[in-house]
């Protein structure tokens, strides 16, 4: 992929022609003295909001969606398809910086989910990478199994600090989760009934790099998560799995080119991540953009896209968004996720 065009100027096409030209006896015409010209102005230096957040704030997201409809606790459900979305306004996320008693709100298109501080089922804590909420409609008339489950990257909350009497801190320890300071993640799964339709949206949000801050030269690796959940159908039976995993991002700043590779895990309510899938990604940086879009390598065993962005001072920070379907181990699968990471 070429993103940089040479592009012959009008001074220098002058210079071209005349070295071309016959002799002859004309005489020579003075050059003419150059006037200086103003030195161009430098863009100025960004300043970046980070986290914890210090009040409420709504953003939009990258998304990565899939739905199913049935009942997996019976047969095998019926998969719909996977698609990922660069950064817009038909998926956002209304959150807040009161982790105890605020409300978040998260929706796509048409569809909204609140949640409050009654939806709380995992509390921000050192000890856990994500705070949960999920909320059952008990209304008069509503479907049994009607359902909204909303999981946030444990990383916008207190973080430590030796400043005396200030708040205890209440972000995530994992060594590396804790350093993402400018990009964060959301996981909305609802159901309308328990043999409806589910839907799955994983999506990116936090505070993207401007535009004319991103490099535009040499090439940085970027060492990230996975997060994900994968779904499958086979002989009449339906495996919903959480995903798991490490990533490692390597982006050519001057050619725009990104490639990923992602090892995959399943992560089990309780024990040990096993190893699932290894699949490789690769993806363009447009000219004077901090997004990208891309698609699963020839050679995977599933197809599908990716949809990324750069977050903070000269893209800090990376946060991607992947849908991919497929057989897996002999399972029609769908899977969507997220990977967030930190420049090396």
């Amino acid at each position: 992929m070429i993103r940089r065009y040479v592009i012959l100027g009008s001074a220098a096409a002058a210079a071209v022609l005349a070295s071309c030209s016959g002799g002859g006896n004309s005489s020579s015409t003075p050059t003419p003295t150059p006037t200086g010209s103003a030195t161009p102005t430098p863009s100025p230096t960004p300043t970046y909001t980070a986290f914890p957040l210090a009040a409420a704030a709504n953003f939009n997201m990258l998304n990565a969606t899939t739905n199913y409809t049935g009942d997996p606790a019976t047969s095998a459900v019926t998969l719909g398809l996977t698609s990922t979305e660069n950064i817009n306004a038909r998926v956002n996320i209304a959150a807040t910086a009161d982790l105890t008693n605020g409300t978040f709100v998260i929706d796509e298109g048409s569809e909204e989910s609140r949640f409050t501080s009654t939806n709380v089922t995992t509390q921000a804590a050192p000890t856990v990478t994500e705070f949960v909420y999920r909320s059952v409609n008990t209304a008069t008339g509503a479907l049994a199994g009607n359902f909204s489950q909303l999981e946030v990257l444990n990383n916008i909350g207190n973080r430590p600090s030796t400043t005396a009497g200030a708040p205890a801190a209440v972000i995530t320890s994992d060594s590396l989760l804790s350093q993402l300071t400018v990009v964060s993640y959301a996981n909305w799964w609802r159901g309308d009934s328990t043999t409806g339709q589910k839907r799955l949206t994983y999506a990116v949000w936090g505070y993207p790099t401007l535009s004319y801050d991103m490099p535009v030269t040499g090439s940085k690796t970027y060492t990230a998560r996975i997060v994900g959940r994968a779904v499958s159908a086979a002989n009449g039976a339906t495996t919903l799995n959480r995903v798991g995993g490490t990533a490692q991002v390597t982006v050519n700043f001057a050619t725009g080119l990104v490639t990923t590779t992602l090892n995959m895990t399943t992560v089990p309510t309780s024990g040990a991540e096993t190893p699932y899938l290894t699949l490789n990604a690769q993806g363009a940086i447009p000219i004077a953009s901090m997004q990208f879009n891309g698609s699963f390598t020839s050679g995977s065993p599933v197809t599908g896209t990716i949809a990324g962005a750069f977050y903070g001072s000269q893209g800090a920070n990376i946060g991607m968004v992947f849908g991919a379907l497929g057989t897996i181990n002999g399972a029609d699968t769908r899977i969507v996720g997220e990977i967030v990471g930190i420049k090396q």
